[in-house]
């Protein structure tokens, strides 16, 4: 199963383009709540809590708790660390390598007015805020890097542009939209691999700068290679809220939210290659230089993805009895306008050559994605003004997005079957996640609080999808044991501080996130006699000389917050 997870989360996103997937339903519908120092220092455990910021965007009614308005601002530093290493170390990435990635941000801001209208009894107060909550963090860098003898990257990329004239791999049409043509969906790292020298046409087949033809159709590496992979995510999601809140004789509250989700997602893939031993690397004839010197060669991609949408959520909390509350919450589905962007390019360097990088235009796209209903409870009890408990669960069934195009009549690269087919993959791969968060509070003074929580996400993932041995796309459910392997969980701490009317909150919060695991590259096997193209073939993988290699990153994030505001 682990091959399985390792292509669907790095290397078939470069050779899908920016196409939809359920891995791209699934990264942008998930929330992992960030918002103020107060509410990461309780792990969010709020909805049965209210009076923060924070716990707005879980439970609208929260707004109303409060006696008081409220203004505030958050800054804090996201860091992901990531230990990576081949789960193969004699293959290829075989160096454990520690890559450590910091960006700031701003996790919340906003305010929140109350109006009293007099009354002892019935609707005492109304609510009315607006603010914007941190609801993904999507940072993230890794590296794996080593000595590979077997295989390459410019050979894979090599077995892709098998099968395609060397005119159309060298010509001016990237886009290839002639189906009648063997030229349609040419890979464009091909394109820019031919373009740049990486590879080239030896013997009437492509073969990569560090490889050598074995003949059979197999190649190999000439001498042993360095390799560097990275992988990198960045960007954030954020619900900016407006709220209206109603207190009903400080029993019962409810609050709506009118939710805006902005959503800024980056993703960037690099690969290089250098003679481990120069020496041991033969000269490769130019026709400009017979004696050329292969010095490295650099692959790169990126891809970015800018969305908003809406959604509306309603909330309402209860205090039955002195001391306890409970609360609850539903969130209707998320639509969301999605717009993406792929570029990839290459270089080589070959001494005493003069070779130029290749880089592809931008392929943009955009589409609708329509994430599920979300609901949550919780209940808190306060141990009179010195100490207070909250213990919240959410669920959601990822199961239930879907994809739509902006434009249904658009017929190109059969995108309304890819869609119909995405969404079937989301039914068949997707299910329910649960989210358990528990958070303490306690006073030491009428001014000093310290907090403390715990988080616990289960993946929507359920099952995966992979070939049998008749070449049949299967669903195959994931086991307890690998289901147990994708939990996400989180361990938070928090202090506050307040003097006259202003307050100061910091939140630490320590991600233990799952595994995530890539194939930097993969063979392709054109098979000539039947005509079948790259892009419908399966991966070569019983071959001893094509086994790929697979890197196990390791990710651990950490966070720091800081929110600062005045309540009168």
């Amino acid at each position: 199963m682990k091959k399985i997870l390792t292509i669907t989360l790095g290397a078939l996103v470069a050779l899908s383009a920016s196409a939809q997937s359920w891995q791209d339903a699934l990264l942008f519908s998930e929330n992992e709540y960030g918002g103020t120092a107060r509410a990461v220092g309780m792990s969010n455990a709020l909805t049965a809590v209210g009076g923060d910021m924070g716990s707005i965007g879980i439970n609208p009614a929260g707004s109303a708790v409060a006696g008081y308005s409220q203004i505030a601002l958050g800054m804090g530093l996201s860091l992901s660390v990531a230990n990576a290493t081949s789960a193969d170390p004699e293959l290829a990435f075989g160096d454990q390598v520690k890559t450590n990635f910091a960006r700031m941000k701003m996790p919340n801001i906003g305010f929140v007015m109350g109006m009293e209208t007099g009354q002892r009894h019935g609707l005492r107060r109304i609510t009315f805020g607006f603010l914007s909550n941190s609801t993904a963090d999507y940072t993230g860098r890794m590296y794996a890097s080593g000595v590979n003898s077997t295989n390459s990257y410019c050979g894979s990329v090599a077995s892709r542009a098998a099968g395609y004239p060397e005119s159309a791999v060298s010509g001016s049409d990237w886009w290839n939209l002639d189906q009648a043509d063997a030229t349609y969906g040419l890979p464009w790292d091909a394109m820019t691999s031919y373009r740049s020298g990486v590879i080239g046409m030896v013997g009437g087949q492509y073969l990569g700068l560090t490889d050598w033809d074995k003949g059979g159709g197999k190649t190999g590496v000439v001498a042993p290679l360095y390799q560097k992979y990275g992988f990198q995510t960045k960007g954030f999601k954020h619900d900016m809220v407006i709220n209206m809140g109603f207190n009903w004789s400080d029993k019962f509250y409810l609050g709506t939210n009118l939710g805006i989700t902005r959503l800024s997602y980056g993703q960037g893939e690099y690969w290089y290659e250098a003679p481990d031993d120069p020496s041991t690397f033969p000269d490769i004839a130019f026709d400009e230089n017979p004696h050329g010197r292969f010095q490295y060669l650099e692959g790169k991609r990126i891809f970015d993805a800018k969305g908003s949408g809406v959604y509306f959520k309603v909330g309402a909390l209860w205090r039955p009895v002195a001391g306890l509350r409970v609360g609850a919450a539903i969130q209707t589905p998320t639509i969301m306008n999605v717009e993406t962007r792929m570029a990839v390019s290459n270089q080589a360097v070959v001494s005493g050559v003069r070779l130029n990088a290749s880089s592809s235009p931008e392929w943009d796209d955009s589409y609708t994605l329509v994430s599920p209903w979300r609901f949550n409870a919780g209940v808190a009890y306060t141990l009179g003004k010195w100490a207070l408990l909250s213990a919240d669960w959410e669920v959601v069934n990822y199961g239930r997005s879907k994809f739509r195009l902006e434009d249904e009549s658009a017929v190109y690269y059969g995108q309304p079957q890819y869609i119909l087919d995405a969404n079937a993959d989301i039914h068949d791969v997707l299910g329910a996640s649960h989210m358990l968060r528990v958070g303490v509070e306690g006073n030491l003074t009428d001014a000093l609080s310290l907090r403390a929580g715990y988080g616990l996400t289960t993946s929507g993932e359920h099952a995966f999808l992979a070939y049998d041995d008749n070449g049949e796309l299967r669903v195959y459910p994931l086991t307890s044991d690998e289901r147990a392997a994708l939990m996400k969980h989180q361990i938070t701490l928090g202090a506050g501080y307040k003097w006259g009317a202003f307050f100061a909150d910091v939140a630490l919060r320590y991600r233990i996130r799952p595994n995530q695991y890539f194939v930097p590259y993969q063979y392709y096997d054109y098979d000539a006699s039947a005509g079948t193209y790259p892009y419908t073939d399966k991966w070569v993988s019983d071959d001893p000389a094509y086994q790929l290699p697979e890197v196990t990153a390791r990710y651990k994030g950490f966070d720091a917050i800081v929110t600062l505001g005045m309540r009168f």
